[in-house]
Formats: structure tokens, sequence, C-alpha cells
């Protein structure tokens, strides 16, 4: 669709700044400037040399300066002429904003909007969107941070779309369709990012979208639009804090430089900075870092230390959210004087009490300490008090308690969810005295802003560059493979662990199959591309899974699909990797399909989670499964611990409904919050639940040589008909299998497969064990039971064949070296 809309570029302020902006008096502004002040210092440096040693004369020095205060007088005119070419061309005044543009864009001349490097390549263009995306290139050298992060040749680039247009510069008077749609976009791209006008990342990222050429670059580079936006929106900020940096004169970077005894004005606290740690000291030594997003904690936390009455804070969240750059943030916005006025130029203090502990003997001798501290602090009245890990220190609660009511003493506890739950909650009378806030872990993009921030001095550390794509996939990776930790920590930690592990070898960049090789070392977790290995796997895993599994084929097929579909990331499912219920009467191999497929994909049966579901019948019983404080849940636990596993739900009807209904939300979305509410995801899970609730249904069928296509639905409907299980528990599988009885002739199959286990191991006592038909035929009829399946015929091969040749082995009648067989009377047979 085609937005009709006015677009007159030449008949704009805008246009103005772009034709003198290639007049000779505005066009070698830069240049002109450059030489002057090189100028300048050389023969400034001259004098300097001549002068204060007298090593040239008088007449000599006083040319040298003469000259160089004109050489900086005319480098000062050039400063001054490019400024205001800045101000007034480059950035002439809009009567309206953007989003009012987008609603009316018939109404108004969209060539307003346009930045001055925008309108340039739009100049240049015509209405050629090939050309746009060549001329921006061309002109604006700063993109080239863009396409070296995204691991784009920028010069291949251009070279290709030189090509591609060739010779012709014609500039027609109508704009194309496509050129169209692309201002649009990149107007609603502007909007969005509140720009005021349609900056050169904007128009970027609207190419991106809608440009041919670029699109097709960047799938075959495996980069999406969204990156490029990504990149535009990095390198804003990089070019925002260079521009920060040049104001010298601003308040921020001023007080860099220290201030003038701000602190004489408040009284002493030599006790407490002996035991503690100055975070607006620390934040002010860093140069004030950029703290990303946190704004709603941040506000919450001055307006509670705002308060006249309980003004103390408790910021709550676990280990890794970012409780600690939210503290610096306050200490960077009070001592910059940007929070309120009982909050600003404050020092805000991290009480060390882990050293208090260890240099004290009594209890009475650190109650005396942490008195004296609480007292300064006071007496102070400049000092905010931060306590980390309050939850391990509530022995103190009794001398604190006593300060916590003081207008004059403000302090921010920090805690976890469980240390809150287990034991501050106890303590109702200090816990009244707080007021809770709560931290969350940071978002996708924040995080993604974060690693950002941590790039350049990682490169520095490391000395390899860090592609973009590496850091996409940090996040994309570290969320759906480190369910445990939380943003931004567990991306922070991803991206130290593969910056060290590049920097032992080779290679100058972090790509993304660095990343994928880390977090398939960290998780065991088959990640990244598919290597050969595992796509023969996935592609048998069916036959290989028949090779211990007999007859149950729609069961093994609907798992083999599920799990091919999580591994090549096209079902777009954010719940389990599959997850299955399995009917039908015992033994015919329900458990050990899941056994078989836990051994196959997850490489060991350890990868099992495996919980017997009729221990779960009671309310009760809820916290043993998801965990309560003082008290690991049997199963959040262990996915959290084991999270690419296979949980095994056995005899799931005999469960609590209520238990039921916890499941719900793991099927249909992934996860599950634990009784200290902490998020489990499941992600990486399959979750098989079996059950042989209402297997006579089966077993009449088969009698009656029902047709098997109906034998489901018969069986569904007498699970609800009593009220077994309800149809919204049913609906979240993603599928229901029903299991066949075993026949005679399955029987046999078996029968083979268990006796080949018992021949691999007589094999590594050097004795070889025949396998034959008859034996087959009579394990098979004395252990059928349609009721009870395959089990009776483990116990008649435990029996009648096992027993038999362990007690041969023990006398010493049967020996290394000896080939044994079986009759069907289960007579032994040995060759010496």
């Amino acid at each position: 669709m085609v937005v009709k809309f006015s677009f007159d570029l030449k008949n704009t302020a805008i246009f103005q700044a772009v034709k003198w902006g290639n007049h000779p008096a505005f066009r070698f502004i830069s240049f002109f400037k450059t030489i002057f002040l090189l100028l300048f210092v050389i023969f400034f440096g001259f004098f300097l040399y001549g002068f204060i040693p007298n090593r040239f004369p008088p007449e000599l020095c006083s040319r040298l300066l003469g000259l160089s205060l004109i050489l900086f007088v005319f480098y000062i005119g050039f400063c001054l002429k490019e400024s205001f070419f800045n101000s007034k061309f480059k950035k002439p005044k809009l009567k309206i904003k953007i989003s009012e543009a987008i609603k009316n864009p018939e109404k108004y001349n969209l060539a307003e909007f346009l930045s001055y490097e925008t309108a340039k390549a739009i100049w240049k263009s015509g209405n050629n969107s090939d050309k746009l995306f060549y001329n921006l290139l061309v002109y604006n050298p700063e993109l080239n941070f863009v396409f070296s992060r995204a691991l784009l040749d920028l010069k291949e680039i251009k070279k290709t779309l030189k090509i591609k247009l060739g010779e012709k510069c014609s500039r027609p008077i109508d704009y194309s369709k496509d050129f169209q749609n692309i201002i649009f976009e990149a107007l609603k791209i502007a909007d969005k990012n509140q720009h005021q006008r349609i900056e050169i990342g904007d128009m970027l990222f609207a190419l991106a979208k809608q440009n041919l050429i670029f699109k097709k670059i960047l799938i075959d580079a495996k980069i999406k639009a969204e990156d490029i936006e990504n990149l535009c929106l990095w390198l804003q900020r990089q070019k925002e804090k260079i521009r920060e940096k040049k104001k010298f004169w601003e308040w921020k970077n001023l007080i860099k430089k220290g201030s003038l005894a701000k602190a004489w004005a408040s009284g002493y606290t030599i006790v407490l900075d002996k035991y503690s740690n100055d975070l607006s000291e620390i934040v002010k030594q860093q140069g004030f870092p950029e703290i990303v997003g946190r704004k709603k904690e941040i506000k919450a936390i001055e307006r509670i230390l705002s308060k006249q009455k309980i003004n103390n804070v408790m910021l709550i969240g676990e280990p890794g959210t970012g409780r600690e750059s939210i503290i610096r943030a306050l200490a960077k916005k009070s001592l910059l004087g940007e929070s309120s006025a009982r909050v600003n130029f404050k020092r805000v203090v991290q009480l060390d009490l882990p050293k208090i502990l260890a240099q004290t003997k009594s209890q009475e001798e650190i109650e005396s300490i942490l008195d004296t501290v609480f007292k300064e602090a006071v007496m102070a009245g400049n000092i905010i008090l931060v306590i980390d890990n309050f939850h391990n220190f509530v022995d103190i609660s009794g001398i604190l308690g006593s300060y916590l009511r003081s207008p004059k003493f403000q302090i921010v506890a920090i805690t976890t969810f469980s240390g809150l739950h287990k034991h501050i909650e106890e303590k109702q009378g200090i816990l009244a005295m707080f007021e809770k806030v709560e931290v969350s872990e940071t978002s996708e993009k924040e995080t993604l802003m974060i690693l950002q921030n941590l790039c350049l001095a990682f490169e520095q550390k490391y000395k390899k560059f860090i592609s973009f794509p590496a850091l996409r996939d940090i996040i994309n990776l570290s969320l759906r493979y480190e369910p445990a930790i939380p943003f931004p920590k567990k991306a922070i930690d991803l991206l130290d662990g593969v910056m060290a592990y590049v920097s032992q070898t080779k290679d100058k960049i972090v790509l993304p199959k660095h990343i994928a090789e880390i977090v398939s070392e960290k998780t065991e977790i088959p990640v990244g591309e598919v290597r050969a290995e595992e796509k023969e796997i996935l592609l048998n895993l069916e036959n290989l899974i028949h090779q211990r599994i007999i007859n149950q084929e729609k069961a093994v097929r609907e798992v083999s699909t599920a799990l091919r579909r999580a591994r090549a990331g096209i079902s777009g499912k954010k719940a389990t990797m599959g997850n299955f219920l399995f009917l039908g009467p015992t033994g015919v191999g329900k458990t050990e399909t899941s056994k078989v497929l836990t051994n196959i994909y997850f490489g060991s049966k350890a990868k099992m989670i495996r919980l017997d579901m009729s221990e779960f019948q009671a309310i009760k019983d809820i916290p043993r499964l998801i965990g309560s404080p003082g008290q690991e849940g049997l199963l959040t636990t262990l996915v959290k611990e084991n999270p690419f596993s296979l949980i095994l739900l056995d005899e799931i009807e005999k469960a609590h409904p209520n238990i039921l209904n916890l499941f719900l939300q793991v099927l249909d979305e992934g996860h599950l919050t634990d009784g200290l509410g902490r998020k489990v995801i499941f992600r990486n899970t399959i979750i098989i639940a079996t059950s042989n609730a209402g297997y006579k249904i089966i077993l009449e069928a088969l009698k009656q040589k029902t047709e098997w296509s109906n034998v489901k639905q018969k069986l569904l409907d007498f699970l609800f008909e009593k009220a077994i299980f309800r149809p919204e528990f049913i609906n979240r599988f993603d599928a229901v299998i029903v299991f066949r009885p075993l026949t005679k002739e399955n029987l046999l199959d078996i029968a083979q497969l268990m006796l080949e286990k018992l021949k691999k191991n007589l094999k590594q006592k050097d004795i070889e064990f025949i396998i034959t038909e008859q034996v087959k035929e009579k394990i098979s009829e004395l252990g059928y039971n349609p009721v009870f399946g395959a089990r009776a015929m483990k116990r008649v091969i435990q029996d009648k064949i096992e027993n038999v040749l362990a007690k041969a082995i023990l006398s010493g009648e049967l020996k290394r070296g000896d080939r044994v067989k079986i009759n069907p009377e289960f007579n032994l047979k040995i060759n010496h």
C-alpha cells in the first residue's frame, strides 16, 4: 500500500542548507579549519621553542607570535562559520512534529523533516532508492561503524551498487512508489525513535526494510533489518557521548574534576568511612557510567527516600538483575543534583558488614561499632546508607530499629526474594519500617544496550573485535539456554567467557559460532548450526528408537517430528520442545519409549527427570513439587539444574487436580513460578506424561475388533466422563498417543531385544550365548498377558534363564570361553 503525500525537497529550508553546503564558502570549512589549527600549533610551537630559552632573536619570536595569533584568529573564524552553518542552516525550525505529519501526510511537505545528511543524499539520488542507498553510504563515512559491526563489506556493497546504477545520474521530478514507501517508512521510524527529523539511521533502517538490493545483502549475510536498526541506535548513542564529552563546561564534566570541599559542610564519619565503600566516589572515578533503563525503580527509591516517615528502601531482586547498578544510578543522580531535594548531593555509602564481623570478637563490640556508624550517618546528615545481603544480617535489626524511625537516617537494604521470605518476614517490626521496591531482570533490548556499552572495554582488554551478530546471539542463546540466571548477568558473563575463549585462538573477530560453542559447552545442549552427527540422529530418529521399541509407530513418529521441528527452530513455540500424553495398558512401552528417547537424543539416561505422580495426591504435596522457603522442589530445582532434559510424569492420573493445574502453564507457556517466586523455564525440555487410565476400554475394543482410529476417541470420552482429566488439560499436549497392547508377534521381537541385552552382558565375561527361536517362542508364550504387556516376560527371563545361568557360573559349570545354549525346557547345553 502506497501512502499519498507531498514531497518537494526544493521547496524546503533544509534544501537551502544543502545548496549552501556545496558552495565553496562552506564546502571547505572543515578542511581550512584543520589546516589553520595545524599551522597555529606548528608556529606557536616554534615561538615557544625559541622564546623561553632565548634561542631565537626577539624580532623573530615577535613575528612567530604574531603569525601564530593570525592563524589562530583564522581558525576561530572558521569555527564560528561552521557553528553558524550547523545551527542556522542545518537545523531550521520545524513548525509541527513528525507525529502530526504521519497522521496527515497529504497536508504537509514531508521533505521538511529531512535532516541535512538525508536531504543531501536524496537530492543527489532523484527517485532511485538504489541511488539513495549508494549516496547515503558515500557521503556518510560514519556508517562504516554499522557495516563493520554487522560484518558487511562496505566497499563491496558500494561496488555492487555502482555497477547496478551505471553512470546514470538523472533526477526526475516525480518520485516512484518504492521511493515513497521508503520515505514514509523512514518518517515512522524517526517518530518511533523520538527524532525531530529523519536522521541517517532512520533512512538506513527504512532502506533495510524496503530496498531490494539491501534486503538481499542482509539475507545473504544472515542479518535482519532490526539488526541494522539496533546498530544505528548504537551509533547514535556513541555520537551523543562524544558530543557530551566535548562540552567540558557542563556541570557533569566539571564535577569529574572534583569539587571544592563540599563534604566540609557535613559532619565527620570516621568510623563509617573505615567500614564502608563510598559508591558516590566510585561512580565519580568511573566517569559517571551510563545506566540503562531502571527509571521506574530509581524513581520509586527517590520517592521513598524523600518521605518524612518510613523513608527506608527494601530493594528486592535476584543476584544478577542489576540491583547494584540501580544504587550506582542513585549515587550518580544525587551527586549531579538531578534527584529530589532530600536526595541531592548526598553520599551513597555501602556498609561493609563482613569487614566489621571479621575484625570484632564479640557481639557487644559489633553493636558498639554499628551504633557509632549509625550515629555518624545521622549526625552527618548527608548519608544514604546501603546494606547488601540484608537477609544475612537480620541480627543487627535490634540496634538498627532505633534509627529507622529517624527522618535523618536513610537506608537502602538489598535482599533476595528467598532472603525476604526466609529471614526478614519473621521480623515484622523491622519490615514495617521499609517500603519495598522489586527488581526484575532487564529486558532483551536493555541487555543489548548494556552489552554495547561494555563492548569497547572488552575489546581493549582482549584485543578482539566484537561483531553485532555475536552480541545478538548472546542475548538469544542466553535467554533460551540459561533460564535460571537473570539478565543482564547471564549475558555479561557469557560475553566475558566468550572473549576469554576467543583470546586463546587466532580469530580476530568474535562471531556467532563462538557464542554457540561456549553455550553448548556450558549447558551440554546442541546449539547453533546442526552438526553432521546430530543431523544424522534427528533424520533417523524413528529407526534408532525402533531398534529398542517394538510396535508403537505413531508414538515414535510424533515424538521424532516434534524434536526435528524444535531443533530446526521453525515451530515458533515458546513452550516445551514437545509435550505428549501416552495412554495405554501397563508394559506396552510408554516408559521405555521415554527412556530410549532420553538416551538417544539427550545423550544420557541421567538427562531424565522422572516423577511418580502417585506421590502427589494431596494439595499439601505441591511444595514438594515446586519448592517452598527452606525446601527445594523435586521438579523445579531439577529443571533449573538440568534445563535440557526429558521430564517423565508417570501415572499422572493419580496426581491431585490442583497439581495438574500447575502443568497447564508449563505445557502452554513453557515456564512455572516456583515456591519462592522464581521463574523456572521448561523450554528446553520434553515432557511425557504416562497413564494407564481407561486401559480396559482399549482391551475391550481389541476383543470387539473395533477400528483402531475410533479407540482413541472412546478412551478420551471415558476419561472426560469419569473426570479423570479435563479437556483443557488434554488440549495442552502436542499429541495424545494411545499405545497398542502387544501381540504375540511383538513379544517375539521384544524377547529378542531382551535376550540380546543378556547376550551382551555374557560376552563381557567371554561367554557366547546362543539365542534360538524355540526359546523366544517359549518366553513369549509364558510371558504373554494383555493386561501387563511385556513386564511378565521380564520376570520369565529372570526366573527361567538368568537364574540358571547365574548358578552355572557360580558353580564353575559355565566358564570363560564357553558357548551356551538354552532349550525350551530351560536346560543348559554348554560347549567348552
